[in-house]
């Protein structure tokens, strides 16, 4: 059979037949893909594979268009202004009270609207009086600044207890700044005496330990009998153990460079050693932490408000039992001891022990207290009233524990995952974990803050993750530290809304008719 020359055409009825097969084998590819895209809208459990979701860019449309993560997204409300752009920036501090008051003039504190600006949610207080303890103490503090008030130096105390979001120190460091600028600095408050390898910090506080520490923290449940101390971690050394505590040597701070009083938080038992601790390049001095029982005990060392270095090391002939070092100013002012207790459920605050608990906020004078968990319980597929029923006894242990204080439950942050499309959403035990806090916080007579609701609510973490500058962390269950300053901020500005409703309040009270919001 001979061949074709090379370069010669087939008879047109041979690409007649080719062009027919290449259409019906493309109709045939094209059919299956139809067929492969139609299927996940019809079959259920397929529903992943869909091509394309009603929220989601047109297809073909969005492989011209930037990823969903370089798009920086503003959300705004309905008055075109963005709702947490001013929760970037810092609160308005207005400058100092004047110093006296006229002899025929009652002194009172005022919010200025000013100080309000950038507000998105207030605390919810459903009883109208779940915050009236720390209100009146702030309004005290307050007064302590001007002469003939009748005040003097009063110091305004918060516990803020948390998980690792609150053992990071961004939320409160910023509340706590602000509270300090506003009303006083009146120190630092708690720091964990050694943390290990703990991601614990706080900010403007220079803090390191070595040597020998044996740590038992709330969130293992190491201790049979519940004495963690305030900061829910326990650390012990028979010897070799060191520490050291010093104020900011920041010249750029504007709280927290000076220090006048230390205090060792510690245990005395049986079998207590010896603790030496010295202030700044002074002579060791010895506290023996031996005692008949158990005690939960405070030493305090009195310095000249001034920058300060306190050592502390452990000497032997027992073994030493430490909680923490506070570190505060004389008043007025506010302190803030942030108590995070890193990867707690909040169910971990059930293991103190009550009276041990009661012991450790009657020795810091607590105003307020703050529980703020929900991050780690998202993890946990359970029923909004199982999770109702832990926060309402954990807000009952609080509230027994401290009654003369203000009780506020603060909401989680969002908590998102990618999902099997690519897209950040929330889990979903969070709209269940904030709405059994806030029925908790009504239960017990505490107030409420929501943290999710203030962020965004559903979808928040996504959101926050694609803004400029980026708000949220790539595990989407932590903020940057500026979307912590967000949150703090937001929580400042929720703070101070509340306490001038409250300083109105009072005023309507005291004059009858003649009620004058605090403006």
């Amino acid at each position: 059979m001979s061949q074709r020359p090379f370069g010669m055409d087939e008879p047109a009825h041979v690409d007649a037949v080719t062009h027919a097969q290449g259409l019906r084998a493309l109709a045939g590819v094209g059919g299956a893909l139809v067929v492969a895209a139609v299927l996940p809208y019809l079959v259920p459990g397929l529903e992943r594979f869909r091509v394309w979701l009603p929220d989601e860019p047109v297809p073909v449309v969005r492989l011209f268009a930037p990823s969903e993560d370089e798009v920086e997204v503003v959300e705004a409300p309905i008055d075109g202004t963005d709702p947490l752009a001013a929760a970037l920036e810092e609160p308005v501090i207005p400058p100092p009270p004047s110093t006296s008051a006229a002899a025929d003039e009652t002194p009172r504190v005022r919010i200025d609207p000013s100080e309000l600006q950038g507000l998105v949610r207030e605390i919810e207080d459903p009883s109208g009086h779940a915050m009236d303890a720390f209100y009146a103490q702030l309004e005290r503090t307050a007064l302590s600044s001007v002469a003939g008030s009748g005040h003097e130096g009063v110091v305004t105390r918060i516990a803020h207890f948390g998980d690792s979001t609150i053992a990071l120190d961004g939320i409160t460091m910023t509340t706590r700044e602000s509270l300090q600028l506003r009303f006083g600095d009146a120190g630092h408050g708690f720091v964990l005496a050694a943390r290990g390898l703990l991601p614990y910090r706080h900010f403007q506080v220079r803090h390191e330990t070595d040597g020998n520490w044996r740590m038992f923290d709330l969130t293992h449940a190491g201790l049979s009998d519940g004495h963690y101390g305030l900061g829910g971690v326990q650390v012990r050394s028979a010897s070799g153990g060191t520490s050291w505590f010093a104020s900011d040597d920041d010249e750029e701070s504007r709280v927290g460079r000076t220090v006048g009083s230390f205090q060792i938080l510690f245990q005395r038992h049986a079998r207590g050693g010896e603790l030496q601790y010295r202030v700044d390049e002074g002579e060791w001095e010895t506290l023996d932490t031996e005692g008949a029982e158990l005690e939960d005990a405070v030493h305090r060392i009195d310095v000249p408000d001034a920058e300060h270095r306190l050592s502390l090391r452990t000497a032997g002939h027992g073994e030493t039992r430490l909680y923490g070092v506070v570190l505060e100013r004389s008043g007025p002012g506010v302190v803030y001891d942030s108590l995070g207790i890193v990867g707690a459920r909040a169910s971990r605050m059930l293991g103190f022990d009550p009276a041990h608990l009661r012991t450790e906020l009657a020795q810091r004078e607590t105003n307020l207290v703050v529980i703020a968990f929900g991050g780690n319980d998202a993890d946990d597929n359970r029923s909004e009233d199982d999770f109702f029923e832990t926060f309402r006894q954990v807000a009952h242990l609080v509230r027994e524990a401290r009654p003369e204080a203000s009780c506020l439950l603060f909401a989680p942050l969002d908590q998102a995952e990618r999902d099997e499309r690519g897209r950040v959403v929330t889990l979903a035990p969070v709209p269940r974990i904030v709405s059994a806090s806030r029925r908790a916080a009504e239960a017990e007579g505490c107030a409420f803050f929501d943290t999710w609701t203030a962020m965004g609510g559903e979808g928040a973490m996504g959101r926050w993750f694609r803004r400029s500058p980026r708000l949220s962390s790539g595990d989407f269950r932590h903020a940057t530290p500026a979307g912590y300053r967000v949150i703090g901020n937001l929580f400042y500005r929720a703070l101070l809304a509340g306490f001038a409703q409250y300083l109105a309040r009072e005023d309507a009270s005291a004059a009858p008719g003649d009620g004058v919001p605090a403006d």
